[in-house]
């Protein structure tokens, strides 16, 4: 009876992702255009893309982009929009098996699924060439194969930790520092496993075996990274994975509004920073991040070395101004969960740009009123799922057989919380990458309630 539950709660996502995706693509401007340039250079043989010097991309998703486009031509935007949707049914399976192994209550598998049924705003990104829906998918995939390497404990595990790991780092490297909460979780999975088998007089597993497996997955991390490195080395005169922090950070902290609004520092980097504006005719949009960025580039830096400067200003100012910089950061922290999905990238417009690619539109009226009242565009109701979030994660935690669980989930949603709320203005499309531990909270923690509940009205049944 469960597997068929699963299988038709399968169906109903699979519909409901299909009927949001028929809405028609989300035109290819802005991220989306920048990502095609890409994939268009390395179908003309530039694997590294290096006549585009830029430093704020990797190359997972121009690559697999390519491929696409090479393989399908002018329905390479169909093909893409039903793998996309395809790695966002897999992200939810992956969610829901996680779920049901860390309880060890099969129904957690259901549930996870039920939660996921309201979802649809961040289904409307699998629509657009944005990298979304594929860095949540090896993002889930790492998180599972962290899981096994926690119960198995082999190096072949370790390679596919490894592995899966340094594809969602190519992705977006945005996870560069999540290997913090894993190894974390992995250090509490040692200990608990060590001290049964002190309990049971049997041999420990010696910490130069996880040592051993460490370095095996460092190694191929870094095999697979090697590649980008070098191109940067060559482009920049430094191996790096991206430069990117100095943009992030000089919105955040010159901007009014959710960032700090303060004025340029008094020191020698602002004063080359101006410099450089005023040799270009910039000095006036210094607020503007990408203003400012490619008014640096256009003074002579390369990219590289232009998001450096602009990250020594900013953290320079910031310096000076700590109390403002640090209370406006945890204003957007918080925001990270209550920011509400106002507006999603428009699909079906016969009007965008598109590039010879074949598009579609097929409206419908359940998908659109379904978008319209869309639960992720109220900041209350956001909020009320933030305290659901918060408890579900809770009793993970003070649940002794899935607590180490818990700490896990909890490290992980506060990592990504954390270097968004400081480093980017929020919005619902940096929280969408959390959406799948989301759900898999709650239904862990649904689970969890259910189980207890029947085994409480067992004991008063059978007294």
């Amino acid at each position: 009876m469960r597997k068929f539950l699963v299988l038709i709660l399968l169906l109903l996502i699979a519909i409901k992702t299909a009927a949001v995706l028929l809405e028609g693509p989300v035109p290819i401007q802005r991220d989306a255009f920048g990502y095609w340039k890409l994939s268009a250079l390395v179908m003309q043989g530039d694997l590294l893309m290096l006549q585009d010097p830029i430093a704020y991309r990797t190359p997972i998703y121009p690559w697999f982009l390519a491929i696409l486009r090479f393989i399908t031509g002018s329905h390479s935007l169909q093909t893409l929009v039903v793998i996309q949707g395809i790695f966002s049914l897999g992200s939810l399976i992956i969610a829901a098996s996680i779920a049901a192994r860390i309880t060890k209550l099969p129904k957690a598998f259901a549930l996870t699924l039920v939660v996921s049924l309201p979802i649809v705003s961040s289904l409307v990104f699998d629509a657009a060439v944005l990298s979304e829906s594929m860095f949540i998918f090896l993002f889930m995939l790492n998180l599972l194969a962290i899981l096994d390497y926690a119960k198995y404990g082999t190096a072949t595990r370790a390679l596919w930790v490894g592995f899966t790991f340094a594809m969602t780092l190519l992705t977006r490297p945005i996870v560069i520092f999540i290997w913090i909460p894993h190894l974390f979780f992995l250090l509490l999975i040692h200990l608990r496993k060590n001290g049964r088998l002190r309990s049971l007089s049997m041999a420990q597993i010696p910490y130069r075996v996880r040592t051993y497996h460490l370095l095996l997955a460092g190694l191929i991390v870094t095999a697979c990274c090697a590649p980008w490195m070098l191109r940067n080395q060559l482009l920049f005169g430094k191996p790096f994975l991206t430069e990117f922090v100095g943009r992030n950070i000089w919105i955040v902290t010159f901007r009014d509004g959710s960032g700090a609004g303060l004025e340029l520092p008094l020191s020698g980097s602002a004063d080359q920073l101006r410099q450089r504006l005023n040799q270009v005719d910039a000095a006036d949009q210094w607020q503007d991040t990408w203003q400012v960025s490619n008014a640096l580039v256009r003074s002579g830096l390369n990219d590289a070395t232009a998001d450096q400067l602009m990250k020594k200003v900013a953290l320079q100012a910031a310096q000076q101004n700590k109390s403002t910089f640090a209370y406006k950061a945890l204003r957007r922290v918080i925001n990270y969960w209550r920011c509400p999905a106002s507006e999603l990238p428009s699909q079906g417009k016969s009007g965008g740009l598109f590039y010879g690619q074949q598009i579609w539109s097929h409206s419908s009226p359940m998908v659109d009123f379904a978008l319209q009242y869309r639960f992720s565009q109220s900041v209350r109701l956001n909020t009320l799922l933030l305290s659901g979030l918060a408890f579900c994660v809770v009793l993970l935690m003070v649940n002794y057989p899935t607590r180490v669980y818990g700490i896990w989930i909890f490290t992980i949603l506060a990592y990504f919380s954390l270097v968004t709320g400081i480093l980017e203005f929020p919005d619902y499309r940096y929280r969408i990458v959390v959406e799948p531990l989301v759900v898999l909270s709650f239904g862990a923690g649904l689970a969890i309630l259910l189980s207890r509940f029947r085994k409480t009205a067992k004991v008063v049944n059978n007294g």
